[in-house]
């Protein structure tokens, strides 16, 4: 019997002993178990804030994107305003300038404008350094409208590229409370063909380029002025660019770097079919011979019933 009791006894003891060891086991995998869900809600909550980290990083992102963008159109509105005001800036330096060559001594209505430089000033319109020039101001009577010319060596709006624009502006001056607006008076401009002039002295006959339009009693263009000038109004395809950027010895135009381009307000109602004989006129004639011989042109022609 002793020798039964001491087996179960030690197969208990075995049994005790595996079971401590199980339950040892067991502790340990429970202890690592919760270890991992720990490090398992640990990593699920370290998860989350790198998510809404993400989410802060991406808002941000898109934040400042947008601000680049708003940055950006300011910084392009800038740059385009600066473009208009260095324009503006030189038109009205120009326009001091040229304060001291405003005809005085009894103004008819026309001026004649030599312009330098040219190729200088066709590459600033190609490149939009400078698109437009204007032309010295000048009064229709010693009280009358005061005007410029306003030129695109390169064109403007559609004719961009393609044509030659010339405008007419009308300039705040100092009898407009005593005039009569709209301004209503038919302008023409003549590009001269100096080459034919200069080659020929008058023996054939140039190719002045002449056109003319009538102002748009209804545009504001020609209202009376309520600020410094209005805004520019005339003939955007004046003259073909093929023609005008010929190279030197072909231009009838440029010479020696130089053109010349005259403008006529037309008090009078003139025949637009005068406007060759006017523009071929000697302009060193003094004006009151240009009149005379424009109304004796007239005279005659309506004698031959000439158009």
């Amino acid at each position: 019997m002793t020798g039964v009791s001491t087996e179960a006894d030690t197969d208990m003891e075995e049994g005790e002993t595996s079971l401590v060891e199980n339950y040892k086991k067991l502790s340990i995998i429970t202890r690592d178990t919760e270890t991992i869900h720990d490090q398992l809600v640990q990593t699920d909550s370290q998860m989350f804030r790198c998510h809404h980290q993400n989410s802060t990083l991406f808002e941000e992102l898109n934040n400042k994107q947008r601000t680049n963008s708003l940055e950006k159109s300011y910084l392009d509105t800038i740059s385009l305003n600066q473009n208009v005001l260095r324009q503006d800036i030189t038109m009205l330096k120009q326009q001091v300038e040229d304060e001291s060559q405003i005809r005085k001594d009894g103004p008819d209505g026309t001026i004649v404008w030599k312009i330098f430089n040219v190729r200088e000033k066709i590459y600033d319109a190609q490149s939009e350094r400078q698109t437009s020039i204007y032309s010295p101001a000048f009064y229709t009577s010693d009280n009358g409208y005061k005007l410029c010319v306003r030129l695109y060596l390169n064109g403007d709006g559609s004719a961009r590229g393609s044509h030659i624009s010339i405008f007419l502006v009308i300039i705040r001056g100092l009898y407009d409370a005593l005039l009569n607006w709209p301004f209503s008076y038919r302008v023409s401009f003549c590009l001269f063909d100096q080459r034919t002039m200069i080659e020929t002295n008058g023996t054939t006959q140039p190719k002045h380029i002449i056109d003319s339009f009538r102002p748009d009693t209804t545009s504001i263009s020609f209202k009376r002025p309520c600020s410094a000038m209005n805004i520019a109004s005339g003939i955007p395809k004046f003259f073909s660019l093929a023609e005008f950027n010929k190279s030197a010895n072909e231009n009838l135009y440029v010479v020696n770097d130089t053109l010349f381009i005259k403008a006529l307000i037309d008090f009078e109602g003139i025949p637009r079919s005068m406007l060759p004989f006017i523009f071929n006129l000697n302009i060193a004639l003094p004006v009151h011979i240009q009149q005379h011989l424009i109304s004796e042109e007239r005279k005659r022609r309506q004698e031959q019933n000439i158009k």
